[in-house]
């Protein structure tokens, strides 16, 4: 069968040498780096998202704790995407051939050559997807206990890895009990026993955690949100982006057959779609979002007639290939021609970092500090030294709340790094008394502050006091096991 797409695999092939050029040239991100940060310090769960990108990157980092190494997961995930999506259309008796072709269409569009950082919701698609397909084959197939307790298996890595799982687990509860109906009793009681193990874990995780995961998701990151027709119009972007103008024309020009596969997607997509509608009415929703349903978005296409999709294909990878050459080509310009940008720093930061290394490595076995946790696990990562986050009330990468216990800073002198000037207001508070300094990486101003006699006293007023009430503000009505926050600050 591939003999008979040997001019599309050529084209998947270039759009596979321009992915892991992407791959080798685009810096490490904060957020990767944050997780990293996950890795090396190992953890029951961690406070912005259940833990499994952490444990994966800690096993990974048995072979090599590259980033580059890291991303080849990403890699994998996109062709197991792929396999998921044909052995799916198989199952529901759509023709090999267009089976086959259909995830051609997912590797040649752009979401696939998006797909390069290894994030919690690459694991998320990772495993939500060979956890649907085991699910599955648990209703059709005759070994339905194997199959369940694999769906199980992967259905729970799934939700250890991002809480947007639920949404999949909900809608495939629904699409069971009304298609399936009795038969599927048996694999929904075996899916729902070991999926209870994963989310007794996150909950004994959370009891003893100061509520973390369910603080952040639930309460932290939605407050201040309001109404704004823009999210709703770029939530609808996103589907239109996802899908390609030509993508969506041409499934608008389609006749479904009301199949049990057509069924599936409808559950699924339509759930997910509608929570993602009314959440899009005061929340900015992005791309990442829509990775879990990335396999059934896909599958939509197994529908079209052989013209359609051949067009589909070949637009698709026009498009791609765009997309791949531009990023390339801003990844080769050289940092000095973004020296006007408001956040050249930034840009310093993340493609020069061990220049940045090496003029922290003059603070000798000081203590450093920054701002923001993608700065401090980014300069972690390649200083191999700890760096954390301090004088920040971000509700975002608050992991060194639990690592950093401040009082143990009372008295000290302390350094402080920073892209932006420092606040002198900021330091008349907490020290008692400071030092400026600046120094200069290829024309980028970096700012460092020894603040001397640490007030402790007076950073809990500033900043302790306010992240106990905006963050670590558990409801009544949550028991609480243990609570790193309180127990160190207010007990």
């Amino acid at each position: 069968m591939i003999n008979s797409y040997k001019k599309e695999i050529q084209i998947l092939f270039a759009i596979f040498v321009f992915k892991i050029a992407i791959l080798l040239l685009l810096p490490l991100t904060g957020d990767e780096a944050y997780f990293i940060k996950w890795a090396n310090n190992l953890s029951m769960g961690y406070y912005d998202h259940p833990p499994m990108v952490g444990w994966m990157l800690y096993l990974m980092s048995f072979i090599s704790d590259s980033h580059i190494f890291f991303r080849l997961f990403s890699v994998v995930t996109t062709f197991a995407v792929a396999f998921v999506i044909y052995k799916i259309a198989l199952l529901y008796s759509v023709e090999k051939k267009r089976a086959f072709f259909t995830s051609l269409i997912f590797l040649a569009s752009p979401v696939d050559i998006l797909l390069i950082l290894m994030t919690n919701d690459i694991a998320l698609l990772f495993f939500s997807s060979f956890g649907v397909l085991f699910l599955l084959y648990s209703l059709e197939k005759k070994e339905w206990l194997r199959y369940s307790l694999l769906a199980g298996l992967f259905l729970g890595s799934a939700f250890l890895s991002k809480y947007f799982a639920v949404f999949l687990l909900f809608s495939l509860l629904l699409f069971c009990i009304f298609i399936y109906r009795s038969k599927a009793i048996k694999s929904i009681l075996v899916v729902t026993a070991v999926v209870s193990l994963f989310i007794i874990q996150n909950l004994y995780f959370n009891y003893n955690s100061c509520w973390n995961n369910i603080l952040f998701n639930f309460f932290a990151r939605t407050e201040h949100n309001s109404y704004s027709i823009g999210t709703i119009f770029g939530y609808f972007g996103l589907i239109f982006y996802i899908l390609t103008p030509w993508g969506a024309y041409f499934l608008l020009k389609t006749k479904f057959e009301k199949t049990k596969l057509f069924k599936l997607l409808a559950f699924i997509l339509g759930i997910a779609f509608f929570i993602f509608l009314v959440v899009s009415l005061k929340n900015k929703i992005g791309l990442h979002w829509f990775l879990i349903f990335v396999p059934y978005i896909f599958l939509l296409f197994s529908y079209l007639d052989d013209k359609r999709s051949d067009k589909l294909f070949i637009y698709n990878a026009i498009f791609t290939s765009v997309h791949a050459v531009l990023v390339i080509a801003v990844l080769l310009l050289p940092t000095s021609l973004l020296k006007e940008h408001k956040k050249y720093s930034d840009i310093v930061m993340y493609t020069k970092p061990e220049m940045l290394c090496s003029e922290l490595a003059k603070f000798n076995d000081e203590r450093i500090f920054t701002h923001s946790y993608s700065s401090a696990s980014t300069l972690s990562y390649y200083c191999k030294r700890d760096i954390t986050v301090l004088f920040s009330n971000s509700k975002y990468g608050r992991f060194d709340d639990k690592l950093l216990d401040v009082r143990t800073l009372s008295n000290k002198d302390i350094t402080l790094l920073n892209k932006r000037e420092i606040d002198k207001n900021e330091l008349n508070k907490v020290c008692g008394s400071y030092l400026l300094e600046t120094f200069e990486i290829e024309g980028a101003t970096f700012y460092t502050a020894t603040c001397n006699n640490f007030n402790y006293d007076a950073y809990k007023k500033l900043y302790l006091d306010v992240q106990n009430e905006k963050f670590y503000n558990i409801p009544s009505w949550l028991p609480v096991g243990e609570c790193y926050f309180k127990d160190r600050y207010y007990r």
